[in-house]
């Protein structure tokens, strides 16, 4: 009896348990095969979706102090040099041993102006030391700034001309080289104005948008001077309108053996000058053009027997630059008549070639290409080549000058420097006169900050030979002129020495 109940219950309990399962099969098969849109279900928690990590959203840089007044900012550039002239071959073949001052290398060219490659070819100590300070600091974003440069040059050898806006001059009555203090940059700007489109308003002397070879200090285009004008107008990204207007006046003349070379106080012209620079076609590429036009003002007549032969003219520039990783490449043409034949000077900022006194027939044609690579830290170099046409309008006045060089740095330790750099330039004048060339080359070891062919400080110690014909040794081929006055007969030369060359 007793096992008939367990039995009743066993039964039962499979009962219960059969039609619970049944009834949760038919609730689950309801749940698939109805409407699910209602279901408000939650997913499990292992089913939800993994959640995306943000980073942390740096703190933002703190923005730049604004300037205020009193605010001084220095740049510069230093050189100096000292060695000794050494030996020579005479044109017979012979040799010729001498010592003397250091004498550098440079061949004569038109216009009184001279060319030469640098490495151990300066013969002066030389200094500018850029001072800007804010005079003027708006709420409007606007700002003034005095520019005043001082530059010092001590020449180390005859050098037969004084540089503009100099306090002392040099070589007084032709007894010393002296001193000069002078300030090729002395000027006021405002920028920030907003009607002037991001543009910069300044007046007074400067150096200004220059453009230079540097292993032959060649400053191509540099319309420097005395002047006022808007610089660096936005008109798009890239693109930038510079205007400025400068001073003219005319030729240097000497009217005394101990006076000064200073043209006529009746010289006067206005040279004006617009830049478009930022043309960018292409990656890595920019289109710069300049363009100068000179108004002559001089006065029309004839003053103690200076007949007026002033006139104007014009010049325009085309320049391409290509620039990649450390690298670039310039390419410049450049065309000019009357007194836009100037495109600037040789040598920094002596008497600019910029003149009342160039009749309106003649023209100067140039095109150059300077290269400079740094493929790697260990080697670096820079090439140049220049062609430059000069026609005085004349029958038969027609000179050419054709100058090519270049420059290699290798660095096999970090603060030594292997330099070498060779030079040639030659000019050709017409009437079947002898060309005359002048070669040089140079090997210098330098102690310096770091590799790289531009990196400064450098302390080299160097040795130069060159080379030259008798034409232009009768033309003058050294700033010691020594191969001309007492060395006739010598047509090659030998300087070592020592130099720095620093910037900053």
């Amino acid at each position: 009896m007793m096992q008939g109940a367990r039995r009743g219950l066993w039964l039962s309990a499979v009962l219960v348990i059969g039609l619970a399962s049944a009834r949760a099969f038919a609730q689950d098969a309801t749940d698939v095969d109805g409407d699910t849109r209602h279901n408000t279900e939650q997913p499990k928690e292992t089913e939800q979706a993994v959640p995306v990590l943000t980073p942390a959203t740096p703190p933002a840089a703190p923005a730049p102090a604004k300037p205020k007044v009193g605010d001084l900012s220095i740049s510069g550039y230093f050189r100096g040099s000292f060695g000794a002239a050494m030996n020579g071959s005479t044109a017979m073949g012979s040799n010729s041993f001498f010592k003397g001052r250091m004498t550098c290398f440079k061949l004569a060219l038109p216009g009184s102006m001279f060319s030469k490659y640098r490495l151990g070819n300066e013969c002066e100590v030389w200094s500018e030391t850029h001072f800007t300070m804010v005079t003027y600091a708006g709420d409007d974003g606007t700002v003034a700034t005095l520019h005043v440069m001082p530059t010092v040059f001590i020449p180390t050898s005859y050098i037969g001309y004084t540089p503009n806006g100099a306090a002392t001059p040099p070589d007084q009555n032709l007894l010393s080289t002296g001193a000069v203090l002078y300030f090729p940059t002395l000027y006021a700007d405002i920028q920030g104005v907003p009607w002037l489109f991001g543009g910069t308003a300044w007046a007074g002397t400067r150096y200004y948008k220059r453009e230079s070879i540097y292993i032959s200090d060649f400053f191509y285009w540099n319309p420097s001077g005395v002047g006022a004008g808007v610089e660096d107008i936005k008109l798009g990204k890239d693109l930038r309108l510079s205007y400025g207007a400068f001073a003219v006046d005319g030729e240097p003349t000497s009217q005394a053996m101990y006076q000064a070379s200073l043209p006529l106080l009746i010289d006067l012209g206005l040279r004006n000058d617009l830049q478009l620079r930022g043309i960018n076609l292409w990656p890595g590429g920019e289109i710069q053009l300049g363009f100068q036009y000179i108004v002559s003002l001089s006065r029309n007549s004839n003053l103690m027997g200076y007949p007026n032969n002033s006139h104007g003219g014009w010049g325009a520039t085309v320049q391409i630059v290509q620039r990649w990783t450390g690298s670039d490449n310039k390419l410049a043409v450049q065309y000019g008549r009357g007194g836009g034949t100037g495109f600037g000077t040789l040598a920094r900022f002596y008497y600019p070639d910029f003149s009342v006194r160039h009749d309106t027939s003649e023209w100067r044609f140039r095109i150059l290409d300077v290269l400079t690579i740094q493929p790697i830290p260990l080697i670096g170099a820079q090439v140049a080549a220049v062609f430059q046409r000069d026609d005085l309008g004349t029958p038969n006045s027609g000179q050419d000058w054709i100058s090519a060089g270049g420059r290699l740095a290798v660095s096999p330790l970090k603060h030594l420097k292997l330099l070498g750099e060779v030079g040639y330039d030659r000019v050709k004048k017409a009437l079947g006169a002898p060309p005359q060339f002048l070669a040089k080359v140079t090997g210098a070891v330098a102690i310096t900050s770091d590799r790289g062919l531009m990196t400064r400080p450098e302390l080299r110690l160097f040795f130069t030979y060159a080379q030259w014909n008798d034409p232009a040794r009768i033309a003058g081929v050294d700033s010691g002129d020594i191969y001309r006055q007492y060395y006739t007969d010598v047509l090659s030369g030998m300087t070592a020495g020592l130099q720095a060359e620093t910037w900053f």
